[in-house]
């Protein structure tokens, strides 16, 4: 809104999604930073025998949970991020055992450096603390409205509901293809990611191939450099 832009519906990605927060106006910056802050903390003190690990794999959703399904253990799909890429998460066995599998059908699939596996139940017990210092906060009804990582759908506007599905987004899967699909259903046509570099603008592209009447931004795009893509 500082150079005059004001966005019809907002979405955030994984801890990106209290940036989307902020922009809609259901929390303030410091107040973000605040949550983003005992967010961390609590990560930090969480105390498992396995913090568990994340793979990044490109491959159809179908084919991925089916391989997941053959796997001894617990792994899931924590980043439902496009009908082809999406990041698996679970206990350290499990998730090696599954990118041994894709990479034996020919997948890519590839460990990526995180403390924790996110968005699984592994950081469940992460979720209750959070939920303190969230109900401190001065929330608000979205005055933009906010798709919802954890159903793909819109905010709700009650205080309590929204507070419920802050503190389940820590250990519930990222719903992006669905996020992407509503956002379509509500006749959204322009996408603008609002960040360093371009992974959002890839996952939109994926989410919305074949559509022809979308267009795709960013506004530091890596080659272009940040004022010339703004």
């Amino acid at each position: 809104t500082k150079f005059g832009f004001r966005p019809d519906f907002v979405l955030g990605h994984s801890l990106g999604e209290y940036a989307a927060l902020v922009a809609a106006g259901v929390l303030s910056f410091s107040e973000a930073l605040e949550v983003v802050s005992a967010r961390g903390r609590e990560m930090a003190n969480l105390a498992v025998v396995d913090n568990g690990c994340m793979a990044a794999v490109s491959a159809p959703l179908d084919e991925v949970e089916e391989i997941l399904e053959s796997v001894e253990g617990y792994v899931v799909i924590a980043n439902v991020n496009s009908p082809m890429q999406s990041v698996i998460g679970g206990t350290t066995e499990a998730v090696d055992a599954a990118i041994k599998k894709f990479q034996e059908r020919g997948m890519q699939a590839a460990r990526i450096p995180v403390s924790h596996a996110f968005h699984t139940k592994i950081v469940a017990p992460a979720s209750e603390p959070l939920r303190r210092v969230i109900q401190r906060m001065s929330i608000h009804a979205p005055q933009i409205p906010i798709i919802a990582n954890v159903t793909g759908d819109l905010y709700p506007s009650s205080t309590e509901e929204i507070i419920d599905i802050l503190a389940a987004q820590v250990a519930s899967p990222v719903q992006m293809v669905k996020s992407m699909q509503t956002l379509y259903d509500l006749e959204v046509r322009v996408y603008l990611e609002v960040g360093p570099k371009r992974v959002l603008n890839a996952l939109a592209a994926d989410n919305l191939k074949g559509k022809t009447d979308v267009t795709i931004l960013a506004t530091n795009h890596p080659r272009k450099g940040t004022i010339s893509s703004f």
